[in-house]
């Protein structure tokens, strides 16, 4: 879906705005904004959470210190479980980042480690996050269980299923390249033939959409705002087009309207496949 820009700066200012865990925000714009998938929903919300975690999300000892305090300090209280959830809502911060933190600094006043930023304890420390059980302390262990059972950002689950899901994408446009009897290279052909920035496809005889000779696709299973498009277009789409020439960029969750259509035709931009398709060997 193109979706209207006032429409997708008001998605924004409730994310900016909420108080809270992102997941029970996801749920307050899916009931504003009934109209608008959930993938779509989802997408944006990562992308403005994640920049707001990377502008205030601090690793400083006084910080860790004051967590572990306050986690600490609701044990001995025998405070029900949830803790770190309740910590993660009243700092607005991210509850498997929190959850980190006081995990550093238990194993760290456990095991005497005075270098816990360490490559070899991080290792540990994300071994832990992604099997709890392992943590000897059980009370921090059933904390730390809690928090990536309610973290739909930051959950070593979650990065999981972005990956799945972005695959399941790349799968769905090989399938279909595949069915229209199009002949093309996916990426890991190309990286095993010693390519470094490579297209999710290379086409291996070009096609035409809407006037545009397209020669490679890359698919995003994500919502295209203006800020990632940018990005985007710096790491990847230029260097696709430099070496390649024009080609085509799928946003499988919609884009924002306002965004750029490049008028020298470097790439367009769509949210499917489009069914309008011709091979340019039929035109000559």
């Amino acid at each position: 879906m193109k979706m209207e820009t006032e429409k997708y700066f008001q998605i924004v200012e409730i994310i900016r705005n909420y108080k809270g865990l992102s997941k029970d925000c996801l749920v307050e714009l899916k009931h504003r904004f009934q109209d608008v998938p959930s993938n779509t929903l989802y997408s944006i919300l990562s992308t403005e959470y994640q920049k707001f975690m990377k502008q205030h999300y601090c690793k400083s000892s006084k910080r860790i210190e004051k967590y572990y305090s306050e986690y600490c300090k609701a044990i001995h209280k025998r405070e029900e479980p949830g803790i770190i959830l309740r910590m993660s809502k009243e700092n607005n911060l991210a509850p498997c980042l929190i959850g980190k933190l006081i995990l550093q600094k238990y194993f760290e006043k456990k095991n005497g480690d005075a270098d816990s930023n360490s490559d070899k304890s991080q290792q540990n420390i994300n071994l832990y996050m992604r099997n709890t059980c392992l943590i000897p302390d059980t009370d921090l262990s059933y904390e730390i269980y809690l928090c990536t059972m309610y973290d739909d950002q930051y959950s070593p689950l979650v990065e999981v299923i972005k990956m799945s899901v972005g695959q399941e994408y790349e799968l769905l446009l090989e399938r279909t390249l595949k069915e229209l009897g199009l002949a093309f290279r996916n990426e890991e052909y190309l990286r095993r033939y010693g390519y470094d920035k490579t297209p999710d496809i290379k086409m291996e005889i070009p096609i035409m959409i809407d006037g545009v000779i397209i020669n490679w696709i890359e698919s995003k299973a994500l919502f295209g705002s203006e800020e990632l498009h940018r990005e985007y277009f710096k790491n990847q789409y230029f260097s696709y087009w430099n070496r390649f020439g024009p080609g085509l960029v799928i946003y499988w969750f919609g884009f924002v309207e306002t965004l750029i259509q490049t008028d020298d035709k470097r790439f367009i931009i769509r949210d499917n496949f489009p069914k309008d398709i011709a091979d340019i060997t039929s035109l000559i």
